[in-house]
């Protein structure tokens, strides 16, 4: 074979291969769309439900929820119901997509509501695996994305994506690895790490379904890696497009 032969058949060979890694980079989603487009899927249609936190660490808390979508942002009130040393504990989340979440608690000690600041942020919520903060949607523009693959979760296929926070020194986690379920746009599965790069909580969907038409987040649990620790979240007693007062959603309801 003839140098210049050799030298055409190489040249054909890279650009078969450049072709092939910009067609493959072509088909990777855009992590950051996805992610964008999967939080504002979640439905705004008002409800209220029964929320069970259970560990094998502590008898299960009972929760009355209700949640509607009220000046772009999505409210829960939540109260505490059993056990009775828990009894009217109130916590209030307006979460949205981008802008700076809020977190607000009300116990019986307490004559006006609080809101949750850093330190209480990370702390176990109502004694489980799950903190305060891992109970709210991320702020999107808060993190830079990275896509990294595929995966099943649940029997669903799922898009891998990294989220890293922008300001690492006010993030609870160093970085999240999502599960995202493109074609019904859910939150499958949520990996924690520390900045060590440890995964340290691994938060699971177990339980989906359809109420109303609507996909229902039903049974989720939450590993604590580090303390070999876990709790699970369920809900029942869903009633979509409640009737809810805008006022609910408010600190000062807390206080009623």
């Amino acid at each position: 074979m003839s140098i210049n032969r050799m030298r055409g058949l190489l040249a054909a060979l890279l650009g078969v291969g450049a072709l092939t890694a910009t067609a493959l980079a072509a088909q990777e989603p855009d992590a950051k769309a996805l992610v964008t487009e999967t939080l504002n899927a979640i439905p705004k249609n008002a409800f209220t439900s029964k929320l069970t936190v259970s560990s094998s660490e502590f008898a299960p808390r009972e929760l009355q929820m209700s949640r509607k979508y009220v000046d772009g942002a999505h409210g829960s009130y939540l109260e505490v119901t059993a056990p009775d040393e828990l009894e009217g504990i109130r916590f209030l989340f307006l979460e949205r997509s981008n802008q700076p979440n809020e977190q607000f608690i009300k116990v019986k000690a307490s004559r006006n509501p609080v809101r949750v600041q850093e330190g209480i942020r990370t702390q176990p919520f109502l004694g489980s695996a799950f903190y305060v903060s891992d109970l709210v949607l991320p702020e999107v523009e808060a993190y830079d994305y990275k896509y990294l693959g595929k995966d099943v979760v649940g029997g669903r296929s799922v898009t891998l994506v990294e989220m890293t926070p922008k300001k690492p020194a006010d993030a609870v986690y160093a970085k999240t690895v999502l599960a995202l379920d493109p074609k019904d746009k859910l939150i499958m599965r949520r990996e924690f790490f520390d900045k060590n790069g440890d995964k340290v909580k691994v938060w699971t969907v177990d339980k989906v379904e359809q109420i109303d038409g609507i996909w229902t987040l039903s049974g989720q649990e939450m590993q604590d890696l580090k303390s070999k620790t876990q709790s699970r979240l369920d809900v029942s007693e869903i009633k979509y497009n409640a009737e809810l007062p805008d006022m609910m959603f408010t600190p000062k309801y807390l206080s009623r």
